[in-house]
């Protein structure tokens, strides 16, 4: 079999697409296919062989099966896709560049780059795999062959770790807690939890805590507008804004979580749904993106972002026990989908044929 290598920008604790190679990299070291890492930028805390992006490109055979995880516009781009080898792009989505132009240029002319950069790439690949119909249906206008849709793949014996002591005990005093994670960024529109959550506290909870979990590196204009917001709606000790935490913190904000408020108006998928689900906190979203596709038959979709009505859904989200026992249960139905033996079987399905002969996977 071939070799295969995995390339990507950066690699991060963490990060959902650097999960998703890890965890790729274990399917392929299980299977006994040799296999490696190799990023520009390696942000790794545990000692793992990760291969520095100018010297790997140097050490690939024609040969090689070449596995590129892209998110970002980036020069990497260009090169995968000049690569002769045979190759397979994963498709992570990336952000629409309107939303970063008011808060930074750089990150809006790398979304502009990189959707010029995927579309050039169409015809150089041997397989593309992505991981919603939302996302295929980009690569396929785009002219790509028709991608293989596996949910990205999530580690979830990682969340049965402990939970930060501190961050539990600072939580568990009888508040309701309502939680965002993901980056605190203009897609996200952190700023309309905000508005549904100063009504469910006028309305129907004083007390209510709200923790908006994420980092806002690269968007600290945004940031600070939302840091006013909250000072604006008179929300400021009810409301977390933490900055970069550690996964454990993470893991305390989950567990202790009453709901999960999402208002985000682009996602490729959303890998803190299913991280809700497995914790069984109920997930209230806007239709937008792939945020359906994800949810399946669990959570409370909206069509609208109306802050009266959708607090009003709210309340009924937190003090409905019949409902949340009802709710619990199809979360759980649905975690069946992201089953890590199921995603990692899919992945092989698609790979295998291309690391046997060459030809081009169906």
């Amino acid at each position: 079999m071939k070799r295969v290598w995995q390339f990507l920008p950066t690699i991060s604790e963490g990060d959902a697409v650097s999960n998703e190679c890890l965890a790729i990299s274990a399917l392929l070291t299980e299977k006994g296919v040799e296999n490696r890492i190799a990023a520009r930028y390696n942000h790794l805390r545990r000692s793992l062989d990760v291969k520095k992006f100018e010297k790997a490109k140097k050490d690939i055979d024609e040969k090689d099966l070449i596995l590129y995880h892209l998110s970002v516009g980036e020069d990497m781009n260009d090169w995968f896709s000049a690569l002769p080898n045979p190759k397979v792009v994963i498709y992570h989505n990336i952000t629409p560049a309107h939303f970063f132009r008011k808060y930074n240029s750089t990150l809006c002319l790398s979304a502009e780059t990189g959707r010029k950069q995927l579309a050039a790439m169409a015809g150089s690949v041997s397989a593309a795999i992505t991981v919603s119909g939302y996302n295929a249906s980009e690569l396929e206008e785009m002219g790509f062959p028709k991608p293989s849709v596996i949910p990205i793949l999530i580690p979830f014996e990682d969340y049965k770790q402990q939970p930060d002591p501190g961050r539990m005990q600072e939580l568990s005093d009888g508040k309701t807690n309502i939680l965002f994670v993901g980056r605190i960024a203009p897609n996200k529109c952190q700023e309309d939890i905000l508005s549904l959550f100063s009504e469910y506290r006028k309305k129907y909870d004083p007390d209510a805590r709200l923790i908006l979990a994420g980092s806002a590196k690269g968007l600290e204009p945004y940031f600070e507008k939302i840091r006013k917001y909250v000072e604006k709606l008179d929300l400021t000790d009810h409301v977390i804004l933490p900055g970069h935490t550690s996964f454990q913190e993470i893991l305390a904000f989950y567990r202790s979580a009453h709901a999960f408020v999402i208002m985000s108006e682009h996602e490729g998928f959303c890998v803190p749904v299913v991280e809700a689900f497995f914790f069984g906190v109920p997930v209230m979203a806007c239709d937008f993106g792939a945020i359906g596709e994800t949810m399946g038959n669990a959570g409370v979709l909206l069509d609208h972002k109306d802050p009266a009505k959708a607090a009003a859904v709210l309340n009924e989200m937190v003090h409905n026990e019949a409902w949340r026992a009802e709710e619990k249960a199809r979360m759980k139905e649905e975690l069946v989908r992201f089953e890590e033996n199921k995603v990692k079987e899919r992945i092989w399905e698609v790979l295998l044929p291309l690391l046997q002969d060459g030809e081009k996977a169906t």
